[in-house]
């Protein structure tokens, strides 16, 4: 299963906790005051778990001969072995990771929207909302403009402590690869091995965060000078040019149904959307309608309908959907000359 959410045989429930709003899957506990959760909120019930290491063997003639220079990582509680790891490897409590998070933002405004484990609980997430930190809103505009910052670590050895960015809330594991992904691509992905001390890695993640809050001022004032930026007369005459452009029509092409269906959503959505009630007909509003439709109308090509969230989580970070939205801004700053 795409989500491979942790089963907790012993409690009988999935180990998940979301924030507001129900993950794409179903699975796992939702708290619907959209109050973020302290690392103690998130883990209890979820990951409170302690995980350690014992010694590993080899049966040879009959005998088992201990491996120094391995141990396995297992849950105490349950005994589940994780997997084989270096000696000089460091246990890190799932309390600890979600605890840096808090401090490397150093404020208690921001908090944790999603936690999970994933697997049999050797690989877990936790999400931070930045939004929290930072009310990112523009001129004329009611929404937000979310973002997070993301932990990921194991238990097994098979990868390091990770902080990175994220533009949309983690929720399952396709979403955190995507997520990893996204965060070293950008050159915003902190990775901390499970060896020495990680107290000096908080420094580190801060400058990660720095670079992810640089990145969203940046885009927020290239918004806001869309947002000034009026759709020119006859409005009609202009955005079937624009999209014309976004989404070119081969003369050669047998088939163009999907395209001129994809220019006429996005026109709608421009005129009507309503998540875009109040906003005026800028520039800025038609980034907004195109992004609208490649995040949430753009068709995701798979024949099981549970693979469609996170395929299209895929194709909003690194895909056709990210491709469309990147290719409409700038087709809007070439043409009014916005930087």
């Amino acid at each position: 299963m795409p989500a491979n959410i942790a089963y907790d045989a012993i409690a009988g429930k999935y180990q998940a906790r979301y924030v507001g709003y129900p993950a794409w899957h179903g699975l796992g506990e939702v708290r619907p005051d959209d109050q973020p959760m302290t690392p103690e909120d998130a883990t209890k019930g979820v990951s409170d778990y302690v995980v350690d290491k014992a010694p590993v063997y080899a049966m040879i003639d009959g005998e088992l001969v201990e491996i120094p220079e391995w141990m396995a990582t297992y849950r105490t509680d349950t005994k589940q072995v994780f997997g084989p790891v270096s000696r000089d490897y460091r246990v890190i409590q799932n309390l600890t990771p979600m605890q840096m998070l808090m401090e490397i933002v150093r404020t208690q405004e921001a908090g944790i929207v999603a936690h999970a484990a994933l697997g049999r609980g050797e690989r877990l997430f936790a999400v931070l909302d930045l939004k929290r930190l930072k009310d990112i809103k523009l001129p004329g505009d009611p929404s937000s403009h979310d973002a997070f910052l993301v932990a990921q670590w194991w238990h097994d050895g098979t990868g390091a402590l990770s902080f990175g960015p994220s533009m949309v809330r983690t929720d399952c594991q396709n979403m955190a690869n995507a997520q990893l992904a996204y965060a070293e691509r950008k050159g915003m992905l902190v990775r901390i091995v499970h060896v020495g001390d990680t107290t000096g890695a908080v420094d580190q993640a801060r400058q990660v965060l720095g670079f992810a809050e640089r990145s969203i001022e940046s885009y927020v004032d290239l918004m806001k000078q869309l947002a000034d930026i009026s759709i020119p007369t006859p409005e009609k005459q202009w955005v079937d040019g624009f999209l014309e452009r976004l989404i070119p029509i081969p003369p050669e092409m047998e088939r163009p149904i999907a395209r001129v269906k994809a220019r006429g959503v996005i026109a709608d959505l421009f005129r009507e959307s309503s998540t875009l009630v109040g906003v005026p007909h800028t520039a800025y509003r038609m980034k907004q309608a195109v992004d609208e439709y490649a995040d949430h109308f753009r068709s995701v090509r798979t024949t099981e309908a549970v693979l469609v969230p996170a395929k299209r989580f895929t194709s909003i970070v690194d895909g056709p959907s990210a491709e469309m939205k990147a290719q409409a801004l700038s087709l809007l700053q070439q043409e009014f000359e916005v930087r």
